[in-house]
C-alpha cells in the first residue's frame, strides 16, 4: 500500500515537487505533512508515540484486537481523526466484525463483480477453481466459515503475525542460520503440490514457522531431496518428518544418509488425526506463531474433518472405522497445511510428549 501511495506522489508534478524527504517507510511534504507506514507486530510496540489525523489498517481483520483498542485509537483522541479499517473478512470475534456490524461506524461492503477491472469470465473461473465457500470470502467480502472446519478462523488468527519468513536465498550462502530448526516435508503428487517448513524454536517452548517451500507441480522427488539436503546443511535441524505415503522407503533412506534425525510418516487416518489434533493443541497453547500468509492460513481453515464410524468409502479401511476422517474442498489443496503439521509433530519428540487427544463431539 505504501509503494502505490509513492507511486502517486512521484507521478504527480506537483506532489513530486513537494517531497522533502522519502524513506523506505516515511514521505514528508513541504506543507509538513507525512505519510508513515509501519508493522503492526504482536503487540504494536512499534507504533506507540505517534499522533494522527487518519490511521488506515490495512487487513485489520488480522490485527490484535488490543492493538486496535489500546494503541491505534488513542493515536485519534486529541486529533479527532478517523480511522479506516480494511480487510477481507476473516472471524468474527474480532472489533473489525463488530465495527462492520456497527449501525454508528461507516461501513461499506465491496463485491470483486463490482469492480470494472475484474472481469465475469475470471470470477466464474475462480469460483470453479477454488471452491464456493473461499470464493464468498475472497470474492464476496462475505463472513462465512464451514461449520466442519477443524482449525477455526479466530484460532487462525491468535496464532498469526505480520513479518516475513526467510528467503530462500540463505541456501546460497557460505554461512548456516543459527537457532535450532524442526523440518517437515509434504511429498505431491500429479495434482499435489510438495511443501516443506521450518519452525524455529523460540523462548518458552514456542515456535514460529519461519520458512515455507512450495515446490511447482511436477517437481521430481530427487529434487527436493536435494532440496532438503542443503537445507539440513543450512540450519541445525533437531528433528523432522517426512510423509512417507508417496516416496516410499527408498528415498526416506536415502534422506538419511545425510539427516539421520529426518524420518519418514506413512499418513492413515490415525496418524493424520495425531497431527493435526497436535497442531490444533499447540494453537490453543498459543506455542506456534504464523505469518501473515493468506494461502497456509487459507488452507489451514480449509481443513474440515467427519468423525468415520463405519466405512463409508470403499477406500476406508475397517480399522479407520470410528477415527476422524479429514478431507478439504474440490479444487483446493492442503499441502502447505501437512508439511507444518509434520514440522509441528517433529517438536514434539523433543519434549517426550504423550499424545493425549479428547474426541470432540
Amino acid at each position: 500500500m505504501f509503494g502505490v501511495i509513492e507511486h502517486l506522489i512521484v507521478g504527480h508534478p506537483v506532489l513530486r515537487k513537494s517531497v522533502v524527504r522519502s524513506t523506505r517507510t516515511l514521505i514528508q511534504l513541504s506543507n509538513g505533512s507525512q505519510i508513515i507506514a509501519l508493522p503492526c507486530g504482536p503487540d504494536g510496540a512499534g507504533l506507540r508515540g505517534f499522533t494522527a489525523h487518519l490511521v488506515v489498517m490495512d487487513e485489520a481483520a488480522f490485527m490484535p484486537e488490543d492493538v486496535v483498542a489500546s494503541v491505534i485509537f488513542p493515536m485519534l483522541a486529541t486529533t479527532e481523526g478517523t480511522a479506516i479499517m480494511l480487510s477481507t473478512p476473516w472471524g468474527r470475534d474480532h472489533i473489525f466484525y463488530r465495527s462492520f456490524k456497527n449501525p454508528n461506524y461507516w461501513s461499506q461492503h465491496v463485491r470483486a463483480e463490482q469492480c470494472p477491472r475484474i472481469t465475469k469470465e475470471f470470477l466464474e473461473e475462480q469460483r470453479r477453481d477454488i471452491g464456493e465457500l473461499r470464493y464468498k470470502m475472497e470474492y464476496e467480502a462475505e463472513f462465512v466459515e464451514d461449520e466442519n472446519s477443524f482449525f477455526k478462523q479466530d484460532l487462525i488468527r491468535e496464532c498469526t503475525e505480520d513479518y516475513d519468513l526467510i528467503d530462500e536465498d540463505v541456501l546460497t550462502k557460505d554461512e548456516g542460520v543459527s537457532g535450532n530448526y524442526y523440518l517437515g516435508a509434504d511429498f505431491g503428487k500429479k495434482v499435489d503440490y510438495s511443501v516443506i517448513a521450518l519452525l524455529r524454536e523460540e523462548d518458552n517452548d514456542h515456535f514460529r514457522l519461519v520458512f515455507l517451500k512450495q515446490f511447482p507441480l511436477g517437481t521430481p522427488y530427487t529434487d527436493i531431496v536435494a532440496y532438503i539436503h542443503n537445507l539440513n546443511q543450512k540450519f541445525d535441524i533437531i528433528r523432522g518428518y517426512c510423509d512417507q505415503s508417496a516416496i516410499g522407503e527408498s528415498l526416506i533412506e536415502e534422506i538419511q544418509q545425510f539427516a539421520p534425525q529426518i524420518s519418514g510418516l506413512t499418513f492413515t487416518a490415525k496418524t493424520k488425526q495425531d497431527l493435526l489434533t497436535l497442531l490444533q493443541t499447540r494453537m490453543e497453547q498459543k506455542r506456534l506463531t504464523l505469518p501473515l500468509d493468506r494461502a497456509l492460513l487459507t488452507q489451514i481453515n480449509e481443513q474440515q474433518y467427519r468423525f468415520s464410524r463405519s466405512p463409508i468409502k470403499p477406500t476406508e479401511k475397517p480399522s479407520e472405522t470410528g477415527s476422524i476422517i479429514f478431507y478439504h474442498p474440490k479444487g483446493s489443496h492442503d499441502d502447505q497445511l501437512w508439511a507444518l503439521a509434520l514440522a509441528t509433530y517433529a517438536t514434539k519428540e523433543r519434549e517426550g510428549e504423550h499424545q493425549l487427544f479428547i474426541t470432540k463431539t
